[in-house]
């Protein structure tokens, strides 16, 4: 077994994943297992997509000693899990991710964070549960936010405020996403996956805006919005940032246009809960 080989398949182990997982559309499956084997090379650029499919920098990959701490690598694994799962709303998922940082020990102070964050997302996903947080508990998850661990991953702060905007008054949230907002000015450089949370950010800001009758503030993010590129991630919410602007300039029939489109895709459940 050559060296990548083996360490592909050490790295797959720890992350608890099958081959076909492991593998991630990126290669076959059958091609996969040859090179845990050592039977066939794996080019660098397919070696690079399969790490990044699971959150693992080529030079974490590399560096890593063969006593490494499995434990990093599935905390990193789980954290853009959970991430992932918060984008789409998979209350499901976000309880399973939470069961599996509970079972890494030694429990530690980004793992306990982590298991935080996952109950913050999954408790604040719609009204009900909102209601349900005392002032104490609305408090301590506003606190997360402004932990060391989310202060230095700018990607994974944006899809927390994300999903707990609502716990904010509409100063609290128009301060902090004018923040971020200002941070991203350059949008060309941006990664993907922050381009589709900022996006989700945007929109989740927007509708706060709207709910508070301050239309006013939703100029800026707008306009950011509008200046993310047209590609096929941030279709969804292109559409819903046209909607609401639609809403905001009294265009209503075309509103109601891009709301039909939007209820004919798949997106009912999302749209109601967003437009209200």
């Amino acid at each position: 077994m050559n060296r990548i080989g083996s360490k592909l398949k050490k790295l797959r182990h720890d992350l608890g994943l099958t081959q076909k997982e492991m593998a991630a559309d990126v290669i076959s499956v059958s091609f996969y297992s040859k090179v845990e084997r050592g039977f066939h090379d794996i080019g660098a650029e397919e070696l690079i997509q399969i790490l990044e499919k699971h959150g693992v920098s080529f030079q974490e990959f590399f560096s890593e000693t063969e006593n490494g701490n499995s434990n990093d690598n599935k905390i990193n694994y789980l954290r853009n899990q959970l991430v992932k799962a918060a984008n789409e709303d998979n209350d499901d998922e976000i309880v399973n991710i939470t069961d599996q940082l509970m079972q890494i020990e030694p429990q530690t102070s980004l793992t306990e964070s982590l298991i935080l964050q996952a109950k913050v997302i999954s408790n604040t996903h719609n009204d009900d549960s909102l209601k349900k947080l005392t002032r104490a508990e609305k408090k301590e998850i506003k606190q997360v936010l402004f932990q060391k661990d989310i202060d230095d991953n700018g990607y994974l702060r944006i899809v927390l405020l994300s999903n707990i905007m609502e716990l904010y008054t509409i100063d609290e949230a128009t301060f902090l996403v004018k923040s971020i907002i200002r941070r991203y000015q350059n949008v060309s450089n941006i990664e993907k996956k922050v381009l589709v949370a900022l996006s989700v950010l945007v929109i989740n800001y927007i509708d706060l805006c709207i709910q508070d009758n301050k239309s006013s503030l939703c100029i800026e993010p707008l306009n950011f919005l509008k200046q993310l590129p047209n590609t096929i991630e941030l279709a969804f919410t292109k559409m819903l940032g046209k909607y609401y602007e639609d809403v905001i300039n009294d265009n209503q029939e075309e509103a109601d246009q891009i709301k039909k489109v939007l209820i004919n895709s798949g997106y009912e459940v999302t749209v109601d809960r967003l437009i209200k």
